[in-house]
């Protein structure tokens, strides 16, 4: 056999364990989004970051280099209206578009905005009123692909 076909039955072989890899560290990335929200990307009306809060806003590995979120802004916020900015880097790399949920005051998960277009590359916002949550204090958002996988998630804190 050549070396060449060798290598290629390698690749072969190591493409599960990639995929396997990926499968768990989603799995973590879920659990971690599980969690009760603690801390927050203090940001200004203008986006400003003034204090980033490292486990938020973090792309899933499944969406890796595939999708880029900015923190949402204002935040915190008294009923403005918030805005996350996303990049989509990659052309498919989101089928069907994402969808921004929070739990509201009854713990129901509640659609937030939604935004079909995202998956072009390119830019793209969602833009949502926190008083459909009905709730105030550290809240947590996330969203999602049309098939229900964590994409993102980050807390806002609610005046």
């Amino acid at each position: 056999m050549s070396s060449i076909a060798a290598r290629f039955l390698l690749l072969l072989a190591l493409l599960p364990l990639a995929a396997c890899d990926t499968a768990e560290r989603q799995d973590d990335f879920v659990d971690e989004a599980s969690a009760v929200p603690a801390g927050f990307a203090r940001t200004g009306e203008d986006g400003q970051i003034q204090e980033d809060d490292k486990d938020d806003w973090r792309t899933s590995p499944v969406y890796g280099g595939k999708v880029r979120f900015d923190p949402a802004f204002p935040n915190p916020t008294a009923g403005s209206l918030v805005t996350l900015s996303l990049t989509v880097l990659e052309f498919n790399a989101v089928q069907g578009g994402l969808v921004l949920r929070g739990r509201d005051a009854n713990g129901s998960l509640r659609t937030l905005d939604d935004l079909p277009e995202a998956s072009e590359p390119g830019v793209h916002a969602f833009l949502f009123s926190p008083s459909i949550l009905a709730r105030t204090g550290l809240v947590r958002v996330f969203v999602f692909d049309r098939l229900g996988e964590i994409v993102t998630y980050g807390d806002l804190f609610l005046e």
